[in-house]
């Protein structure tokens, strides 16, 4: 009873998605339980540092994007613990795989104990299945660190709000170090200590010394790994910078995202990349017009997750060559403050997130989406 007061409902429901997505990957034509089914794009990388750890040269002169070249370009938070279960003798890419599927799994089993207080509610199981099926949702599935990342940014949300600062520092430092979006941790974690007007000013630069602090100690970490692999202390900017990551307009390029949709048939399968933008902003307009509506009584764990997800949502929107749908993926921690939401709302958000993550699925087995 105790084991199914703790995991036993996010289980079931993980059970049920990671079964419709392997039965989906089936139905596409796709082996469901070859890890070669899950890597796509930028997994080789990934996998490669894994393998034999970070490479990095001058990029051949017939290549597209002339600059520096290698796979120093990506987190290695991810790759390291794909790498360490591969040195024990474990497959690499079937082991890729089973991390992304474990992380997602962990994810909605670390909700239910933390931020859903293991409640037994229409909202809450419903905010589960909302992050079970998030925008996104292929890439907690495939050979990405979006899974990872997911987990230790609710674990490092959840020691935050709770005050247990060298946690919530340690849990940061790991985001950090699985995806870009998880730098953002240091930021966000400085201002929520910050803005604590009870508290002094200097216990307040304490407090952030140590959650910021540790939370970029990722960073640093990264830093100092690719100066001892590959000689540069910016191996990774350096190798990113031939992408031409150029800031622009945010809300421009929403727009841009969603306009598809008002052009032919709004059920093409090619329009489900603007399906899932159309979720992620009605999700988050919803929360942000709930916050408003109740800010005079609003609960501080939805102002943290409003101040940790409007920057999450916003960078990525920012710069020009990221993959938006990839970046949306890290916005599963929602799920925290949809569970506020009205029911036929939550019920509005599942339905589409359902016929979404199938689409985006297809879309990326078939290699039409990064």
């Amino acid at each position: 009873m105790r084991l199914w007061r703790l995991a036993g409902p996010p289980l079931v429901i993980w059970a049920g998605v990671a079964t419709t997505v392997a039965v989906a990957a089936a139905a596409f034509g796709y082996a469901p339980f070859h890890g070669s089914t899950w890597a796509r794009w930028d997994s080789r990388h990934y996998l490669t540092i894994a393998r034999g750890g970070y490479d990095f040269f001058r990029c051949a002169p017939d290549y597209p994007f002339p600059g520096w070249c290698g796979n120093a370009g990506w987190f290695p938070g991810y790759p390291w613990v794909v790498g360490g279960l591969h040195l024990v003798g474990l497959p690499l890419r079937g082991t890729a795989a089973a991390v992304s599927w474990l992380f997602a799994a962990g994810t909605l089993v670390l909700l239910w104990n933390t931020f859903f207080g293991r409640r037994i509610s229409v909202t809450v199981l419903g905010a589960l299945v909302y992050a079970a099926f998030a925008p996104g949702q292929i890439y907690d599935y495939a050979i990405f660190p979006l899974s990872m990342l997911a987990f230790f940014t609710v674990l490092h949300l959840w020691f935050l709000q709770r005050g247990r600062l060298v946690a919530a520092g340690l849990a940061g430092a790991v985001a950090a170090l699985s995806y870009p979006l998880g730098v953002l941790l240091v930021p966000v974690s400085a201002a929520w200590l910050l803005i604590e007007q009870s508290v002094r000013l200097r216990e307040r630069l304490r407090r952030v010394a140590i959650a910021s602090g540790l939370t970029f100690a990722g960073v640093v970490a990264l830093a100092i790994d690719q100066k001892l692999e590959t000689g540069r202390w910016n191996a990774y900017t350096l190798v990113q910078d031939k992408y031409r990551h150029h800031f622009q307009n945010a809300i421009a390029a929403t727009r841009d995202s969603l306009r598809p949709l008002v052009h032919g048939s709004p059920f093409e399968l090619a329009k489900a990349p603007a399906w899932q933008t159309a979720l992620v902003t009605l999700a988050l307009v919803a929360i942000v017009v709930r916050a408003l509506l109740n800010r005079r009584s609003l609960d501080r764990v939805d102002a943290l997750i409003l101040l940790w997800a409007i920057p999450t949502w916003v960078l990525p929107l920012s710069q020009a060559a990221v993959s938006i749908q990839r970046s949306q993926a890290a916005l599963l921690p929602l799920a925290i403050s949809v569970r506020r939401l009205p029911r036929p709302l939550i019920l509005v958000l599942i339905v589409v997130a359902v016929a979404v993550a199938l689409a985006m699925e297809k879309l990326f087995l078939q290699g039409k989406i990064v």
